[in-house]
């Protein structure tokens, strides 16, 4: 009989403590509608949202580069394109002033190569980074005067490389010009304002070539 209630009142003290258990998980439960991750929300506040149809709601992209670019003038563009190319037919022709010219043409020809390099680079960069890239090879025009440099010889070659350096460098001396007057964005201007004394020198330097 004793065995039998001391059964019994163990019976009755576990049914409290089975009860506390269940309680205390169930308080322990997190609300499913938010997250330990303080930068995780769930809901349809979120960031990127599900929509009722299952798929993913975010906020539009944008493009600063194509910003930037829409902001550029006309003018800004024209010098662009006008700057690289005319910089990339004075490094070629100088090129050719090294292999094919005397002394004198020679040393103006590594100037030409080594100032305009440096200049088309930071043109190259700076026109990447608003969104309207440089071209990267001249035009079929300055091609051509190139090719014709490459048929004389001797004076003849020096001559004519002056006199088309001459030419070359008074239009864009003009080009600069333009842009820093009437040009819109203020790095392309600086640019060109920064550039243009060394092509003014390289001009003196040419034409006091050209009368020696």
């Amino acid at each position: 009989m004793l065995k039998r209630l001391l059964l019994a009142s163990t019976f009755v003290l576990a049914i409290p403590v089975s009860v506390f258990a269940q309680t205390s998980a169930a308080g322990s439960m997190s609300d499913p509608t938010t997250s330990s991750n303080p930068s995780t929300t769930i809901g349809p506040n979120a960031p990127n949202a599900m929509t009722p149809g299952g798929s993913m709601t975010s906020a539009p992209a944008t493009s600063t580069m194509s910003a930037t670019f829409s902001k550029l003038s006309a003018t800004d563009k024209q010098f662009i394109h006008a700057a690289a190319i005319a910089g990339l037919a004075e490094v070629n022709d100088g090129q050719l002033a090294e292999q094919m010219g005397d002394n004198s043409i020679k040393q103006i020809g590594t100037r030409m190569v080594t100032d305009h390099s440096k200049a088309n680079d930071q043109l190259a960069t700076l026109s990447m980074r608003l969104g309207d890239p440089a071209p990267i090879q001249t035009d079929s025009k300055h091609m051509q005067m190139s090719d014709t440099l490459k048929t004389k010889s001797g004076s003849a070659f020096d001559t004519a490389y002056l006199e088309t350096e001459l030419t070359g460098h008074e239009k864009t001396i003009a080009l600069f010009k333009k842009e820093i007057s009437s040009g819109s964005n203020d790095q392309l201007k600086n640019f060109a304002q920064t550039t243009l004394p060394i092509l003014e020198m390289h001009l003196s330097m040419i034409k006091s070539a050209l009368q020696a």
